[in-house]
């Protein structure tokens, strides 16, 4: 059976397929993260090393020379640099290209921490990764107002408020600034640290290391990604304090050493919005979620907390919303796309002046667009701006194959051929035209995934799954889809129905014709 006849022949197959893979493509499409911008994970870590000014000699043999032997025992890494100055160095560890580096931060933190004891306790030691995600992790900025004075705003956010936004999936962190902040003081006996030969330094690092220790707790699978959990332990009451061994013989704690207080800082600040005290809220997003969805929790919430708590006298506003350029960035590039894309139908229009055989070329701009998610989805990348730029460019590039294949099909069968003849000549004339032309346009991103450089490469992959993948999609509609749907319509009316345009002899067709 030929190409053509298949085609003829498998209506309800080729229909089912077509619709099988748009349904698959919506499911994918709503599972996509939306973001402004590809998250892309630069293999670098980084090692900021911080002490009291002192001579690059010194830090060198203090810090960096036992942090490089350390970080060196690590699998993966390409390079290790580092520069020294004055009371501090920056320590930069390159790995090599496809290491997960989620799991290769965790590895170096828990290295730099074995290592910990050994550094003298007056330097600080910190890991930093860096990834477009990280740039900014702000999602709201909210102002929460309330009567009654600053303590009580401040109060029902903490007891209240706080939590309520904690619950929501993907949001990372609420942090509350404004009013009399909760503290815990502690009070060392002087006499006591002396003579077990203590520091406050070294009693300041032993409550850090204490809580902010890694546990590990298991694995994460997302996509095709495994992750390894962590879990940074913190205090939760007076006595966890109290009970944190500062000598090891005895045991010595730090409540047999220290006094230690519960109460509210000063007061730095006041602000007030039409006579009513307010306090401010910053939410902190997860990384790889959808920052719109979101967005959208962290506003229904907001609304919901208004009219529960406007008996109260308070209430809640959105200062800054971090997805709101998101939104206004993918509206404005789907406007356009869909702009774009109803004035090459007005010119097919113009031309064919059949909306049945316009109506074809159409449906095939959805159904590529919604079955290219799938690939968006299998390669690992979100819809972003870069992406997004990619299906716009493609649309043209799209109607291309189906208008080629479409206008043959209707050449011959306007000149008298039968349907299934007209379907079976017009796609075999032109197929290889249209797979060397689509093939021509895909290979022009392949420099990209070869590119030497990270970014280049990381950038063109976004840009070019989106294209690529929505090309390979309307190249396989044009070459099933439309002759499909092209046969549908033909075999049901008659060549007189669907005379070419340049049968009129108008003045316009024979400028056209004489431009060509």
């Amino acid at each position: 059976m030929s190409a053509g006849n298949f085609i003829i022949r498998r209506k309800t197959l080729i229909s089912m397929l077509f619709i099988g893979l748009v349904m698959l493509g919506f499911i994918s499409q709503r599972r996509l993260p939306v973001e402004l911008i590809p998250d892309i994970e630069l293999p670098y870590l980084f090692i900021m090393v911080q002490t009291r000014p002192s001579d690059p000699e010194q830090v060198e043999k203090d810090a960096v020379i036992p942090i490089e032997e350390a970080a060196g025992t690590l699998e993966g890494i390409e390079k290790i640099e580092s520069w020294i100055r004055r009371g501090g160095a920056s320590i930069t560890v390159e790995y090599e290209k496809g290491i997960d580096i989620k799991y290769a931060y965790l590895k170096l933190e828990e290295k730099i921490a074995e290592i910990r004891s050994s550094i003298p306790e007056d330097y600080f030691v910190r890991v930093l990764k860096f990834d477009t995600q990280s740039i900014s992790n702000d999602l709201m900025n909210l102002e929460v107002r309330g009567t009654g004075g600053l303590d009580r705003v401040r109060e029902v956010v903490d007891r209240e408020i706080v939590k309520e936004f904690e619950s929501i999936e993907g949001i990372a962190d609420v942090e509350v600034t404004g009013g009399r902040e909760k503290s815990v003081d502690i009070v060392l006996d002087d006499d006591a640290i002396e003579a077990y030969g203590l520091t406050p330094s070294r009693i300041s690092a032993l409550i850090s290391s204490n809580g902010a220790s890694n546990r590990f707790v298991g694995h994460a699978v997302e996509k095709d990604r495994k992750y390894f959990v962590n879990v940074v332990t913190e205090y939760l009451d007076i006595s966890d304090l109290e009970k944190i061994v500062v000598y090891p013989e005895g045991p010595v704690l730090l409540g047999d050493i220290a006094e230690i207080y519960f109460g509210v800082k000063k007061q730095e600040s006041i602000t007030r919005v039409n006579g009513m005290e307010s306090v401010s809220m910053s939410l902190k997003k997860d990384q790889m979620v959808n920052m719109i969805e979101v967005s959208d929790r962290a506003i229904s919430m907001v609304e919901r907390l208004n009219s529960t708590m406007k008996n109260q006298e308070m209430e809640l506003v959105v200062q800054y919303d971090g997805a709101e350029s998101i939104r206004s960035n993918i509206d404005l590039i789907v406007r356009l796309a869909v702009i774009g894309g109803l004035l090459a139908i007005v010119i097919l229009w113009f031309f064919l002046r059949n909306l049945r055989l316009v109506f074809v070329i159409a449906l095939s701009i959805p159904i590529s667009i919604y079955i290219a998610m799938n690939f968006f989805y299998a390669a690992g990348i979100s819809i972003n701006s870069l992406t997004l730029i990619g299906i716009a460019l493609a649309i043209g590039m799209l109607l291309d194959n189906g208008v080629v294949v479409l206008e043959n099909i209707y050449r011959l069968f306007s000149k008298g051929l039968h349907a299934d003849k007209a379907v079976v000549q017009g796609v075999s004339e032109v197929w290889r035209s249209i797979v060397a032309a689509t093939a021509t346009t895909i290979t022009v991103f392949l420099p990209f995934v070869f590119s030497s450089n990270f970014i280049i490469q990381s950038l063109g992959k976004h840009v070019g799954v989106s294209i690529v993948s929505t090309l390979l999609v309307s190249l396989a509609a044009a070459l099933l889809l439309v002759p499909m749907v092209s046969h549908y319509f033909l075999s049901r009316g008659k060549s007189s129905d669907y005379s070419p345009v340049q049968s009129s002899g108008g003045r316009l067709m024979e400028i056209y014709r004489v431009l060509l």
